[in-house]
C-alpha cells in the first residue's frame, strides 16, 4: 500500500467518517486490498462509516465482474456504501439500449471478458447498474463521478455535466455551497502526479489513474474536512491498444 497520510487516532472512533474511493475501471486487487488496509488500519468501521464509490468501476481493466461483485457484496445490508454511477456505466448502458456505440471502443473488450460464463450476473448487474445515482449529497459534501455546474442547485444538473464534465468545472472559480469530491479526469494530467488534488476553489479530484499505472485512492473525510488518504500501487498498466471486438452475450 502507499504512504498513508491519515491521522493516527482513529482506533475507538464512535463518530461516522466518510471514506471516498475514485476510479476503479476493474482494478479488483487493488479495491480488495485498499478495503482489508482502512479496516486493518481502523481507518473504516463498517458499523460506523460511510464509503462511497464515484463510478467507473468497469472497463480497462481486467475484472469488472469482481469489482462489482465486490461492491454489491459490501452493499448487502448496509445502507451507508454508496455506489455512484459514472461514464463507463453509461455509455455500456446506452450500448445496451441502442442509444450509443461509444463504449465498444472504451474499454468493452476487457469488461465483456470478465463476464465470460456469467451470463446471468452481467444481466444482474446491468439491472444494478441502472439503479445507481448520479450524485450523493450529505451535510457536508457533494460526491459525483465527473463534477457540477456550479451556478445550478444540484437539483437542475443535468446528467452529462455529471458524468462528463471536466476543465470547465475544475478550473471554475465559482464556489459552491458545499466541497465537490470527484474523479474522472486522472489527477495526473493536472499535476503529473498520481496523488489527489485539491482545486482553486476547494474541491478535490481523486482519480489517481490506478488502471493507468497509478493508483487508487480512498480520502479520508471528518466532518467533510479532508484528514489524509490511502493508496493503493499498481503493477501493469492498462494496454490502450487492446483490439476492439464487438461481444455482447446473444
Amino acid at each position: 500500500m502507499g504512504t498513508t497520510k491519515a491521522d493516527t487516532t482513529k482506533r475507538g472512533r464512535l463518530k461516522m467518517r466518510t471514506i471516498v474511493i475514485g476510479d476503479i475501471h476493474g482494478c479488483y486487487d487493488e479495491l480488495k486490498d485498499l478495503i482489508s488496509t482502512l479496516e486493518t488500519e481502523g481507518e473504516y468501521n463498517k458499523g460506523i462509516d460511510k464509503l462511497v464509490f464515484l463510478g467507473d468501476y468497469i472497463d480497462r481493466g481486467e475484472n469488472s465482474r469482481l469489482v462489482i461483485e465486490f461492491i454489491r457484496n459490501l452493499q448487502e445490508n448496509n445502507d451507508n456504501v454508496i455506489a455512484l454511477m459514472g461514464n463507463h456505466e453509461d455509455m455500456l448502458l446506452d450500448y445496451i439500449d441502442g442509444l450509443s456505440d461509444d463504449w465498444l471502443w472504451n474499454g468493452h473488450t476487457s469488461t465483456m471478458n470478465s463476464y465470460e460464463g456469467f451470463r446471468n450476473q452481467f444481466n444482474s448487474d446491468v439491472q444494478w447498474m441502472r439503479s445507481l445515482p448520479l450524485y450523493h449529497e450529505d451535510e457536508h459534501c457533494i460526491y459525483v463521478h465527473a463534477g457540477i455546474n456550479a451556478y445550478r442547485p444540484m437539483e437542475k444538473q443535468d446528467k452529462k455535466t455529471l458524468l462528463w464534465v471536466r476543465e470547465q468545472f475544475i478550473y471554475s472559480v465559482k464556489e459552491h455551497y458545499k466541497t465537490v469530491i470527484f474523479g474522472h479526469t486522472p489527477t495526473v494530467n493536472l499535476t503529473g502526479e498520481y496523488k489527489p488534488v485539491r482545486t482553486y476553489v476547494g474541491n478535490y479530484d481523486i482519480d489517481t489513474g490506478c488502471v493507468y499505472g497509478g493508483a487508487l485512492t480512498a480520502l479520508i473525510l471528518d466532518d467533510g474536512e479532508a484528514n489524509g488518504f490511502y493508496q493503493s500501487h499498481k503493477e501493469n498498466e492498462y494496454d490502450e491498444s487492446e483490439e476492439y471486438e464487438e461481444t455482447l452475450f446473444n
